[in-house]
């Protein structure tokens, strides 16, 4: 079992893209309880140039190479969706700690598996959505029960993206949803679970072809309270999103899938509100999910506050099920 008073816990990173490389950036310029010290990937050679570029002591030239490392406590796995269920049970049963990027998977019975699985062996695993991790956010859902009931939520993640690769690729489970859906999603589902609120399945409408991924998706909830949420790989969509109820208003502002500034607006704010949470980060803020998941460790927790597996859960759920309709 880890112990954060020792040492950081050791993670060793599954894939060598571009996120993998944000993540190693994150994690071992601003992490206080986590560092990286590992890579794998398929190739040896890219592997070690990772490894070089990012100053790292070990370098693998296979994911069964890094399952076996004694270095390693735990990985980040950084590989395209596809192929996640596959590799966290492949982690799991060799011993380690799983934080795999999102989304987790791309069917609920896999997530099922998997965490049955993490639980029978004593093992961490949790779903690397940063978002619920930075202060900003965690600052949020701590306070947000003090106020009136929401009303209304909107939040959207959309940009313009090149039409090739696997974004746009239906046998590697493109699309909108899968991609860019799975933040306001989550967003949505954390907020009634940090207020004790069920929370039926939205109403989903595509944007696709015969043929092709969902360019753009759109979210409805009615209950428990209204939101509409949306995601798009085709259009630039609204950057900040809103949270408001009676005799209240909350924006993120900014990129708010990064939140750093959540304003407060509609007059003075409640002495039980903080005003304006202003609480930058330092790089591309993954650091935060990583330290989390060595405090999770370090208290023996095999399920996190701020990113229950439940969520995780029922966010694959709302996807899986809207692809299907």
């Amino acid at each position: 079992m880890h112990d954060e008073t020792r040492a950081p816990l050791r993670f060793g990173i599954a894939g060598a893209g571009a996120i993998a490389r944000r993540f190693c950036r994150d994690v071992n310029g601003h992490a206080r309880g986590a560092e990286v010290v590992a890579i794998a990937a398929r190739d040896q050679g890219r592997a070690d140039e990772f490894a070089r570029d990012l100053g790292l002591p070990h370098a693998y030239g296979s994911y069964e190479a890094l399952a076996a490392s004694p270095e390693v406590e735990a990985v980040y796995v950084a590989v395209i969706h596809p192929e996640h269920a596959g590799l966290v049970r492949q982690m799991l049963l060799a011993g380690k700690h799983v934080l795999v990027e999102k989304p987790a998977v791309t069917r609920v019975a896999d997530w099922d598996a998997l965490v049955a699985l993490a639980h029978a062996r004593g093992l961490l695993l949790l779903e690397a959505m940063k978002v619920m991790c930075f202060p900003a956010m965690r600052a949020l859902l701590q306070h947000l029960p003090l106020l009136p009931p929401p009303r209304e939520l909107r939040a959207a993640f959309g940009s313009t993206q090149p039409r090739v690769g696997k974004l746009f690729d239906p046998a590697l489970d493109g699309g909108a949803a899968w991609d860019v859906g799975v933040y306001p999603l989550w967003l949505h589902a954390a907020l009634c679970h940090r207020l004790g609120l069920g929370c039926p399945a939205p109403e989903v409408t595509l944007t696709r072809a015969p043929g092709e991924v969902d360019l753009a998706a759109s979210f409805t909830f009615d209950e428990p309270f209204r939101a509409e949420l949306g995601a798009s790989i085709t259009e630039d969509l609204e950057r900040e999103a809103s949270l408001s109820g009676e005799g209240w208003r909350l924006v993120i502002e900014g990129k708010w899938w990064n939140p750093q500034h959540i304003r407060w607006q509609g007059g003075p704010a409640p002495v039980i509100w903080p005003a304006d949470i202003y609480l930058p980060v330092e790089g591309g803020g993954m650091q935060h999910e990583a330290d989390h998941f060595a405090d999770c460790l370090r208290h023996r927790l095999l399920d996190s506050p701020w990113v229950p597996q439940a969520v995780t859960r029922q966010v694959l759920g709302w996807i899986e099920g809207g692809l299907a309709g």
